[in-house]
């Protein structure tokens, strides 16, 4: 798959997923505009790597939450590029951990706002310059939660991914007559820094209701990713992506 010259931004690409994903986009020649939140230093070392590949960069960072952030970086892609080709929603975090019955309305709402009403904004204010692209489409990482009901402690994070499941078909079928492909990758149980399953103690029966054998590596979800973003998927849109390593067929 060939992004030669193709304009990418990938929100969270800072660490973990987000930024294994901006490799795998840099390896097959794209143009990388960098996000993260409050993590300048880590976006630079993203930003360096990806240039040792050949890749030209643009960094940008904020809270995505906030429209002004969101139109602001927006701003920054029209002025360095002038279009934008494929936008990945990647920024997401479960920072809290409340049952229903403890739930405070403030810790549900900044969950919703930073899985779910951030992607809404950023596919917002990208629209504009998505609609220069021959070749538009948007990538939401959505999580497997939403199949099998997520952890107990977790209810806000699940709910806030089942709305991206939502919001990902609503916006392929609203965008569709423009040509505008929205699709989006659930991943499984991945490694990194946001789940670190390997320094668990019970890594192993985590490991055993995976039918593959392994937790996922944040490489794993950058090729569904990076395949739904592609020319190669012109007719697909609309569509959640599974990558678990057949989890859900041992649930």
């Amino acid at each position: 798959m060939d992004f030669s010259n193709r304009i990418v931004l990938v929100t969270g690409s800072a660490s973990g997923i987000g930024r294994a994903i901006a490799h795998r986009f840099a390896e097959a020649g794209a143009q990388l505009v960098l996000h993260g939140l409050n993590q300048q230093d880590a976006t630079e070392t993203v930003a360096r790597e990806l240039q040792d590949k050949g890749a030209r960069t643009l960094q940008t960072d904020g809270d995505l939450t906030d429209p002004e952030v969101v139109r602001a970086i927006a701003a920054q892609i029209q002025d360095h590029a002038g279009r934008l080709d494929v936008l990945v929603n990647c920024a997401g975090a479960s920072p809290l951990k409340n049952r229903l019955e403890d739930m405070p309305l403030a810790d549900w709402n900044r969950v919703i706002a930073i899985n779910l009403t951030s992607q809404m904004l950023m596919c917002q204010a990208a629209l504009p310059l998505l609609r220069k692209s021959d070749a538009p489409a948007i990538v939401n990482i959505s999580s497997s939660v939403t199949r099998v009901g997520g952890v107990p402690g977790g209810i806000a994070y699940t709910a806030a991914k089942g709305g991206v499941d939502a919001f990902n078909r609503a916006l392929a079928r609203e965008l569709a007559p423009e040509g505008i492909r929205v699709n989006a990758v659930a991943p499984g149980l991945v490694e990194s820094d946001f789940h670190p399953f390997s320094a668990k103690a019970n890594y192993t029966s985590v490991v055993d209701l995976i039918p593959m054998g392994r937790i996922g590596e944040p490489a794993d979800l950058a090729g569904p990713v990076v395949f739904l973003a592609s020319k190669d998927a012109g007719w697909v849109t609309g569509e959640i992506v599974e990558a678990t390593g057949g989890m859900r067929l041992s649930v």
